[in-house]
Formats: structure tokens, C-alpha cells, sequence
């Protein structure tokens, strides 16, 4: 739904004084690029956060092998466990299973959108259970991405929620509630590895012009640099008054998701043209992931009750329905979302 962020930009759009064309310093407030789709987030419950992947692990068998007791941060590695002890689930994380055992202290319902949202989850988003930690994790509604803060990288593996380039890539290991190793991997994301994602998890819209008719492997090379903005596919028509965002977490991005709890929320961002023009940051903004100084507006949000990352391990069947690792699964194929808008 859109959010009264929305309302605002619209507003900022008719109300900026259109002499400012005549002043050099100033003209480049009036580029429609400042008004478009900017950025994506990803999210889900707000006390997911404290579990799934977040936990710091009681498993000692982080390689496998009886190890000793594992540190704050996981020994370096991404854990999970599953808590489903199906025969058919060796290598899936269904995040259902977490709740079904903690239900006790875990309310896991994401939260009801409403228009006056500035944020995905409206509680706290902080993970808390390492003590360790040496500063304060984030408290954004939604992942962030630790990876690339360096404040906070040291403890990705318990924050989460992007999965680093692949010359960095992290080892994952997936047990069952025994203790038992029953899968492991290599995550290694396409956001961090082609640095359109920056460290509080927003992924910049990549401004490609359009899509072809088919939204397939073939336009993975334009998908990798964030979500596109499209109006050429079907019933996404400008002269019907739609247009339409395709969002894809990909492969290691998507099953590091999955280990971290799943994705219950899209959340879509313009830019916050007022509140960077009052701190002095002018236009043009160009987009650095190490550095970015801009600053968004939560303008639409998606929301579903039901986890957007949900797998099995069926081995014949392709798509999510593959576990984590195994045959065409989420660490080989990311699911691919099209949010449409109608502005009619």
C-alpha cells in the first residue's frame, strides 16, 4: 500500500519553485530523477530478530567436527537450526519451525501496515543476544546489512542479513535440534558483490529504462544492479497509468535471508529531498554503497503474513521449492517479486 510518505513527495513535487531553474547551483533540484523509486528494504518481524540466525548458537560442531564452545559471534560462520526433523527437510530452514518451538516468548506476526508508517517493523529491530558486540546493533525496522558497517562487521554473521561478496564469502551450517550438521555451504551475495546495497540494508533501484517482454535469466545482468523500475510487460502499461518495481534477492542473498528468518515486508523509498536540501546535501545524489548520504522516505510497503522465502526439499521440482542448497534452490535461483502501482 502506498503510505502518506507517498502524499509527500507528491507534494514536494508541486510545490518546488520552478525558478530555481536560473540558478546554477540550484537547477538540478527540479531533475525528475530526485522523484522517482530510489531504494528497496527487506524485513520481517521485529522479534525475528533475536532468533533464527541471530542466536548465538549452543552448538559446539561448528565445522563438523566436536570443536569446543562457539563464540559470540558464531565462530565466523552463519548457524541455524531446524527445528523440523522431517526426513525431507535436511536442507531447508523453515522459519515456522523457530516460532513453533519458542511460542512461549516469540510472537512472530510482522507488523499490520497502516499508512502513517516511516518504517517497516515499528517495534525494535535490535539483536540482542550476543554480549559481546562491540557497538550497538542497528534498530531499523529492517535487515540491515552488517557486512558493510564497519562498526559492526566483526558481528554480521549474528546481524545479519545480506550475504558478503564472494571473495568474502561465509561458511552456513544448518542443524538439526540434536546437534546433527545436516547441511552446509558458502553464501556469497550479488547485492554486496556488486555494491548496490549500502549498510542499513537499503538496495538502490537501479534506473534501467525498461525491461524486455520477459522477466527471466536473461535479465539477470540489469537485475544484479537492484531492483527495476519497468512499464513495458503485460498490463504494466504508463498510457493504464501503472507502473511496476521488480525486486529479486538473489541466490546467496536469498538463502542468506532465509537463515536469517525470511522476508515478510517490501519496503519501497524515494528520496527525502527536504530533509537532505535542510542538511546541505545537494543534488545531484549520486549513490555510493561505502558512503551514502542519502537519505529516504518510506513511500510504499508490502506486507504478507506469510514468509515470502518459504522452501522444501523437493529435489524434481525447481524454485524455492529446493532447500537451501540442493539442485535449483535459493543458493542457485532467487525469487523474483513484481510490484505493481497503479496511479490512477
Amino acid at each position: 500500500m502506498f503510505l502518506q510518505g507517498f502524499g509527500e513527495v507528491l507534494t514536494d513535487i508541486m510545490t518546488v519553485n520552478p525558478e530555481v531553474s536560473g540558478l546554477s547551483n540550484a537547477s538540478s533540484i527540479l531533475d525528475t530523477s530526485n522523484y522517482t523509486f530510489h531504494a528497496v528494504t527487506y524485513g520481517k518481524d521485529a522479534q525475528g530478530f533475536n532468533f533464527h540466525a541471530h542466536s548465538v548458537s549452543t552448538v559446539n560442531r561448528v565445522d563438523g567436527e566436536d570443536d569446543g564452545t562457539v563464540s559470540g559471534y558464531n565462530d565466523d560462520h552463519v548457524i541455524a537450526v531446524n527445528y523440523t526433523n522431517a526426513g525431507t527437510m535436511v536442507s531447508s530452514y523453515p522459519a515456522s519451525a523457530a516460532h513453533n518451538t519458542f511460542s512461549a516468548t516469540y510472537i512472530s506476526l510482522p507488523q499490520y501496515p497502516a499508512i502513517n508508517h516511516e518504517r517497516l517493523e515499528l517495534s525494535s529491530t535490535q539483536t540482542t543476544p550476543s554480549p559481546s558486540f562491540s557497538a550497538a546493533g542497528p534498530n531499523l525496522g529492517h535487515y540491515p546489512n552488517a557486512y558493510m558497517d564497519t562498526t559492526l562487521s566483526n558481528a554480521w554473521t549474528i546481524l545479519g542479513g545480506f550475504a558478503p561478496p564472494s571473495s568474502a564469502g561465509k561458511f552456513c551450517h544448518l542443524y538439526n535440534s540434536a546437534g546433527t550438521i545436516l547441511t552446509s555451504g558458502v553464501l556469497s551475495g550479488v547485492y554486496n558483490q556488486n555494491g548496490v546495497i549500502d549498510k542499513n540494508g537499503y538496495v538502490k533501484v537501479s534506473q534501467v529504462s525498461g525491461l524486455d517482454a520477459t522477466l527471466g535469466d536473461t535479465q539477470g545482468a540489469e537485475l544484479s544492479g537492484g531492483p527495476v523500475i519497468f512499464s513495458s510487460h503485460g498490463s504494466v502499461q504508463p498510457s493504464a497509468g501503472n507502473t511496476a518495481l521488480v525486486v529479486v534477492p538473489q541466490q546467496g542473498d536469498a538463502a542468506t535471508l532465509a537463515l536469517y528468518g525470511g522476508i515478510n515486508h517490501i519496503g519501497v523509498y524515494c528520496l527525502d529531498l527536504p530533509a537532505m536540501l535542510a542538511s546541505g546535501i545537494t543534488p545531484p545524489y549520486s549513490y555510493n554503497a561505502l558512503n551514502n548520504n542519502r537519505i529516504y522516505k518510506l513511500v510504499s510497503k508490502v506486507s504478507f503474513l506469510d514468509n515470502l522465502l518459504n522452501h522444501e526439499d523437493i529435489s524434481t521440482l525447481s524454485g524455492l521449492i529446493d532447500g537451501l542448497s540442493e539442485g535449483t534452490g535459493l543458493t542457485n535461483k532467487g525469487p523474483t517479486y513484481i510490484l505493481k502501482f497503479n496511479f490512477l
